[in-house]
């Protein structure tokens, strides 16, 4: 997949590029489908097996499966609810995003443990954002 960005076509590859390099504290960053629980494109600082992408695929899709609609608050902005999820660990954190709570595009990133959520997420958001758009 490409987007026009200005006169510059951009991969999807190239901005999750882009995404890992910009972004301190960040170990990898991927675009998946939900619906098959695959990884198709990733990026990480050092060598990543196979086994790992596909653990990261099942986690994003069992993670946005947990989602229970009904059990939002009425203060709650639906149009947000279910875009994103964070999952902690000793490891580090993990964030997925998606464009919409009916996409199955999502962007994942994993992080080391006490990193700043906040710019990667408003980051992963914009890249989703933009995947979803080049649609």
């Amino acid at each position: 997949r490409c987007w026009n960005r200005g006169a510059v076509e951009m991969k999807v590859q190239d901005q999750v590029k882009r995404l890992l390099d910009e972004t301190p504290d960040l170990r990898l960053v991927a675009f998946g489908d939900l619906s098959s629980g695959l990884i198709l494109n990733w990026s990480a600082k050092s060598a990543c097996p196979r086994e790992v992408l596909d653990l990261l695929g099942e986690k994003a899709a069992a993670c946005f499966a947990l989602l229970n609609s009904d059990a939002l608050p009425p203060e709650a902005d639906p149009t947000k609810f279910g875009t994103s999820v964070i999952q902690f660990s000793e490891q580090g954190s993990s964030i997925f995003v998606r464009q919409s709570a009916s996409s199955d595009d999502v962007i994942c990133a994993v992080c080391e443990a006490g990193a700043g959520l906040g710019t990667l997420m408003h980051s992963a958001t914009l890249l989703a954002d933009m995947i979803a758009g080049a649609e």
